[in-house]
């Protein structure tokens, strides 16, 4: 009976046990949250990213979980950086209607970065300044940054997993020795699917190469670019020539190098495609590092980047089918302020991205000469000159001198404008200027920024400045100049300063009037008086 009498007591206890155990999981159960479609692993990907991840920042971001976030960059007209911004001066818009933010980062967050540094045959000459550059970088990290070193050769891996250790990490890379053939994809597929997969937060690789791969053996172009478009991975490239180095090499020898041999002509035009893609799918820039100069500003823009994101997050109010691609915006709600972030994002499944698999191979011409559309090197500036963000207006006392493309700037709404940035300084003496054209209201309007000081004295055709797209009137630039004591100046701009229109003429220099007269001749006004003036016949 004793026995019956305690067998009895112990199962009341467990029963109570496991009723107060269930009731306990039962009030701390999380609330209920729409279901998303989960994609497939990636090869090399052993586990599932949790809940929470990033999303991935590229041209189409794909949605593995409930929360979708997007970085931002936030750029004042003058391309600097803007990193005192708060949460409640951010808004963000999936289809036109506005979404409330769930989580936002500012820009003190750390990031995991993978280094790939290209120490094959083909850098032989330029692995020295690789490794100074990798070394600058580990050297402007922040404590709680962590870096891998991955070196691109005969066997990819990683010299040096993810740490903080500063002095580990140059260590690492000290040690990196010339080697064989040029594993790219392979290092690629390393970083992205090993080295960063099980990293939390934000997460990038870093490209120091001429993007020539000659031997991988288990990835491919078409492959990198489906991971990165998978992955949660942000892709800088640093891209150094070696073109004239390899065909130097290869002139010695009496027949056309192969396709895949690292000498031809169709391997760097393949590289250089590889890496605009790269650049492209990720939303970042290429930056060409054809001397010192250019690797030390490409080093810093990066680190800089890096630095001053803002990670945003919201909820869809309304899952989304696999694959289903919606637009996101980000905004801010302060004046002449641009935000780089992504554009679109997908729910879960896979994403068709056939059109990013076909290399896009540029003329060789344009590798080899480094377009003019090449991102600005972050050079000191000038004490009166400097670059900035197209805009409705520009500085007083400035004029435009050259146009180009800056990663950090909105990109032109003007139909086939390439550029988005304006070099602008004080000019001294003759000067040829840009007429700066914007769009606004569906035309092409110019800017016209001409320094009170100075006439306009005819009209430019010049190859810094960006193309007219009005057929009729094709001059994309100025010639302006202090005036003389008699000058004859175009009509339409404004009076210099100190001067006074006596008389009007015919001038070829400027744009052609629908009446006889196209400009006017103007004066000094202290001279008025003492010199007598009479229309011209």
């Amino acid at each position: 009976m004793r026995h019956t009498i305690i067998a009895t007591a112990v199962a009341v206890i467990i029963v109570v046990s496991f009723a107060g155990t269930a009731l306990a999981q039962s009030q701390n159960k999380p609330p209920s949250v729409l279901p998303m479609a989960t994609p497939p692993l990636m090869p090399g990907n052993p586990s599932r990213k949790q809940a929470g991840e990033e999303i991935n920042q590229d041209d189409v971001i794909k949605v593995t979980t409930n929360l979708v976030t997007s970085n931002a960059l936030v750029i004042g007209r003058d391309r600097k950086f803007i990193p005192t911004l708060r949460r409640e001066d951010f808004r963000v818009f999936e289809d036109g209607v506005e979404q409330q933010i769930a989580s936002f980062a500012p820009v003190d967050r750390p990031f995991d970065v993978a280094l790939v540094i290209d120490n094959s045959r083909s850098t032989a000459f330029e692995l020295r300044y690789i490794k100074q550059a990798a070394i600058a970088f580990v050297t402007k990290m922040r404590p709680n940054d962590r870096a891998a070193i991955i070196a691109v050769s005969d066997n990819p891996g990683a010299s040096i997993i993810l740490t903080n250790d500063r002095q580990s990490l140059i260590q690492s890379i000290e040690k990196i020795r010339l080697a064989g053939a040029t594993r790219l994809y392979d290092a690629v597929d390393f970083a992205l699917n090993q080295t960063l997969v099980s990293a939390q937060g934000r997460k990038a690789v870093i490209l120091l190469t001429d993007g020539v791969d000659t031997g991988s053996r288990k990835a491919t172009y078409e492959n990198n670019l489906s991971d990165i478009v998978s992955s949660g991975v942000q892709m800088y490239a640093v891209q150094f020539s070696t073109s004239e180095a390899a065909f130097n090499q290869a002139s010695r020898i009496r027949r056309a190098p192969p396709e895949g041999s690292g000498f031809s002509r169709v391997d760097y035009q393949t590289a250089d495609a590889y890496l605009h893609q790269v650049a492209e799918l990720t939303g970042t820039t290429l930056f060409p590092a054809a001397s010192l100069s250019d690797l030390d500003a490409a080093v810093a823009n990066i680190s800089e980047e890096l630095h001053n994101e803002y990670t945003i997050g919201f909820y869809p109010r309304s899952a989304g089918k696999p694959g289903e691609v919606r637009r996101l915006e980000v905004r801010v709600n302060q004046p002449w302020l641009n935000v780089r972030a992504r554009t679109t994002y997908s729910f879960g499944g896979d994403i068709a991205v056939t059109k990013w698999n076909t290399p896009v191979r540029a003329p060789l011409s344009a590798i080899e000469s480094r377009s003019p559309f090449r991102a600005i090197a972050e050079t000191k500036p000038l004490l009166d000159a400097r670059w900035i963000c197209k805009a409705p207006f520009v500085p007083p006392d400035f004029a435009i001198v050259q146009e180009g493309y800056d990663s950090k700037c909105p990109p032109s709404t003007r139909p086939n404008d390439r550029t988005n940035a304006w070099f602008i300084r004080k000019p001294e003496g003759i000067a040829i200027v840009c007429k700066g054209f914007v769009w606004r209201n569906g035309t092409q309007v110019e800017v016209a920024a001409i320094p009170k000081d100075y006439a306009v004295v005819g009209e430019e055709h010049s190859r810094v400045c960006s193309a007219s797209s009005d057929p009729k009137h094709p001059a994309n630039a100025w010639r302006i100049k202090p005036p003389s004591p008699e000058e004859t100046m175009c009509k339409g701009f404004p009076i210099p300063r100190g001067f006074v229109v006596v008389n009007e003429r015919k001038s070829a220099a400027c744009p052609v009037d629908s009446r006889a007269a196209n400009a006017w001749v103007i004066v000094p006004r202290w001279d008025i008086e003492r010199r007598r003036f009479w229309s011209e016949p």
